[in-house]
């Protein structure tokens, strides 16, 4: 299952990961895209009560696995246009630095622009 954390549009924001007790042991996310979420781990941890409040502000969600790179456009206006959580999940699909460069320059949000300095940065280190 893949579950997306984004730990930025906390209140307070935070940087680490989040961990939530099941039956089975601990359903643990990293910030990003976590692609190796067990469903049945997930399903349990669905039931606790900081991860639905974190679903309902948007930082974590499930992502459906048939999103692609495909489906995002890379037109420059396009991503200031967009709501700030649909604006991240954009930016953790795109392997373009370039394109990030560009949205950087052209984006004002904060937030925004901290999600492309560190996709920037993952990618080049080799982590995405």
């Amino acid at each position: 299952m893949l579950i997306a954390y984004r730990p930025e549009l906390e209140n307070p924001p935070r940087e680490g990961g989040f961990g939530v007790i099941v039956e089975k042991g601990l359903v643990q996310l990293a910030p990003g895209l976590n692609t190796d979420v067990p469903e049945q781990a997930w399903q349990q941890a669905r039931q606790n009560s900081e991860v639905k409040r974190l679903m309902q502000i948007g930082a974590i969600e499930e992502v459906a696995e048939t999103e692609t790179i495909a489906d995002v456009t890379t037109d420059l206006n396009v991503l200031a246009n967009l709501p700030l959580a649909e604006a991240l999940r954009t930016i953790e699909l795109i392997h373009d630095e370039d394109l990030l460069l560009d949205w950087k320059k052209r984006e004002g949000r904060v937030r925004v622009r901290n999600a492309i300095v560190k996709r920037r940065a993952a990618i080049s280190e080799g982590r995405a």
